[in-house]
């Protein structure tokens, strides 16, 4: 048995989407002044390009997974950047992706190349996990965007195995940085601004395939859950393999 699926949400903007965007502004100024002060500085512009990047990769990819995961933004949004697929694209999503995508990827490659353990990769998975769902959570216990539709695994805040696909993403990216950066040097460092694109759209639009097909074909709640813990799985399987490569490989500094 099939259920409709619900048209997506028209909310206007609420009135903090100024403050969120400020506050990603100021996320995203922190990390650069960091590397800028910092040594991390010596290696080069890796985590400018990152953080651009994954910025390049929101313009490209978010109204895509919006569509077809049901996620809404406001409509009537004064600091939108864009329109797409009936979405106003505010400014506020694709300087967060910098700091939450490209800063955490940045930051998980710089642990896989001091080293890492297969336990030690599995916990800053969960911890990426947690932090994108609270992210994600305020967001929606603020009226900034939210899921809607029969989602599973939205239990409090956000749905669950969103954060697992989020943080394959940027697992995936830190373990590719980590397998890559050794072989680009002088310009090719450039492909840095198309990393995350590739990374994130291959992650999630593999690992969101199961739950993208139930909620938009209209399967009934159980089945849907089941394709929620489909995505779950194969974001962990990814993360374990990926993991148990990086504690074969060893540290590199």
């Amino acid at each position: 048995m099939t259920s409709p699926i619900p048209p997506m949400p028209i909310i206007p903007a609420p009135p903090g989407v100024g403050t969120k965007l400020m506050v990603s502004v100021l996320i995203v100024t922190a990390l650069l002044l960091w590397w800028a002060l910092s040594a991390e500085r010596k290696r080069g512009p890796i985590l400018p390009f990152i953080l651009i990047g994954t910025s390049l990769s929101a313009i490209l990819l978010e109204s895509v997974f919006d569509n077809t995961l049901l996620y809404w933004w406001p409509s009537q949004n004064p600091l939108a950047l864009f329109y797409s697929y009936g979405r106003e694209i505010p400014w506020s999503v694709v300087i967060g992706y910098a700091w939450l995508f490209g800063g955490a990827s940045y930051f998980l490659w710089r642990k896989f190349e001091r080293g890492v353990t297969l336990g030690q990769s599995i916990a800053y998975f969960f911890l990426l996990v947690f932090i994108d769902w609270l992210a994600i959570s305020i967001a929606q216990w603020t009226n900034q965007s939210a899921f809607y539709g029969n989602q599973p695994f939205q239990l409090i805040g956000s749905p669950l195995w969103f954060s697992f696909a989020d943080a394959a993403g940027g697992f995936a990216l830190g373990a590719a940085m980590y397998g890559l950066l050794p072989h680009l040097h002088g310009p090719r460092k450039l492909l840095l601004l198309l990393l995350p694109t590739f990374i994130y759209g291959g992650v999630l639009g593999s690992t969101t395939g199961p739950v993208a097909q139930a909620l938009n074909s209209g399967w009934s709640t159980p089945v849907v859950w089941l394709c929620g813990a489909a995505t779950i799985a194969l974001c962990c399987i990814l993360v374990f393999v990926l993991a148990r490569i990086l504690a074969a490989v060893g540290p590199r500094q």
